[in-house]
């Protein structure tokens, strides 16, 4: 699949928002345009991952479809929109099998799959390999509207002072880039990472923010001013911590101190009634550090040894995997938040030892009442 690139004109004086990695979660998208009064004049950049990992995800298709109408939004491929497309289109009797386990996994993780939905509404089983591949003509032809639709959205966007992609450039020569394989920038790891620098700004989803700190658990978007890169994804769908982002750019050509954002999430939110003193030298287990050793295992809390910090700590036991035969955590932070009494604070986990809880997209314990 070739890499196309949409060139915008921003006029002087339009707002511009950007969302990415909305993983089937369409409410949030529709809560956050309610929230930051979105309209004729604004120009809404949809980064990618539209679908999967969340609970609605043929709805939130469709919902970017309808706003995909609109002159004004501009919707491109994630990786994961263009994996599930070439899924279904690949499907055969050689990799049935493997389409399967797929779905099994979904179901386990998520309860649910954009398959699992399309078949649902055609009244079809996908309940053995044999009956996912016998739904692929039906699937391909019943839903040809929304797979036409990811097939033809463009990988990159750019404007006078920005571009968008979903996981990140290799370069800033975009004809160079579109020479390139689609993946490469749909699915560009740790981008944030690599060392890039770049003279517009690149706008990018696919890794959550959240990744690049290994003291802190924040959701918010990062802005790099140094190499000019903003990443944008809270994690949506990965995590009950998970947050839509929408970074908010109020003139095409203005300071990066102007960019602000709203956030959205579905935790219940309850107000402190005691205040907490911040922990020092907090560590933040996240994808890119998430090794471990586990000195005790215990049915709620269990010991381990993080492997880059060297910290011993207890994590909750859940959020303990092997993975390829080494021990791994999910995600974990010891960090302690400041709060004060009336704080607001949206719950994530209640146990014996406390909340973990988010505040202004901070993660973190609380071991106070609310």
């Amino acid at each position: 699949m070739e890499i196309t690139v949409k060139k915008i004109s921003v006029p002087k004086g339009r707002r511009i928002l950007a969302v990415s990695d909305i993983h089937g979660q369409w409410p949030f998208l529709e809560h956050l345009l309610e929230q930051t009064n979105f309209c004729d004049d604004d120009l809404l950049f949809i980064i990618g991952d539209i679908i999967e990992k969340g609970y609605e995800n043929l709805a939130s298709l469709r919902y970017v479809m309808d706003l995909a109408r609109r002159d004004n939004v501009t919707v491109l491929m994630g990786n994961v929109d263009l994996l599930r497309l070439q899924m279904l289109e690949n499907l055969s009797e050689d990799n049935c099998g493997k389409f399967y386990g797929y779905l099994l996994k979904m179901r386990e993780w998520r309860g649910t799959s954009i398959f699992d939905e399309m078949a649902a509404e055609l009244g079809l089983a996908l309940d053995s390999p044999e009956q996912a591949l016998a739904s692929r003509p039906a699937l391909l032809e019943s839903f040809r509207k929304e797979l036409d639709f990811i097939r033809g959205l463009p990988a990159i966007a750019e404007t006078e002072n920005y571009i968008f992609v979903h996981g990140g450039l290799p370069s800033e020569d975009l004809e160079a880039v579109k020479a390139g394989n689609i993946r490469d920038v749909l699915k560009f790891d740790n981008f944030m990472g690599s060392g890039l620098s770049f003279h517009k700004y690149v706008i990018v989803g696919h890794y959550p923010v959240s990744i690049y700190n290994q003291k802190i658990m924040q959701k918010n978007p990062l802005i790099d001013r140094g190499r000019h890169i903003i990443s944008i994804d809270g994690g949506c769908g990965l995590q009950r911590d998970g947050q839509l982002n929408m970074l908010i750019i109020p003139e095409p050509d203005c300071e990066t101190d102007k960019i602000t954002w709203m956030s959205w999430d579905d935790l219940p939110v309850f107000r402190a009634l005691t205040a907490q003193e911040e922990s020092e030298d907090p560590v933040n287990i996240e994808y890119l550090n998430r090794k471990i050793r586990i000195l005790e295992e215990g049915e709620e809390f269990s010991r381990v040894e993080h492997a880059d910090s060297g910290r011993r700590m207890k994590i909750l036991t859940k959020s303990i995997y092997n993975r390829d035969g080494q021990w791994a955590c999910a995600r974990h932070t010891d960090y302690l938040l400041p709060v004060r009494a009336g704080d607001r604070l949206s719950v994530i986990d209640e146990t014996s030892d406390g909340y973990f809880v988010k505040k202004d997209g901070v993660c973190g314990w609380y071991k106070g009442r609310f």
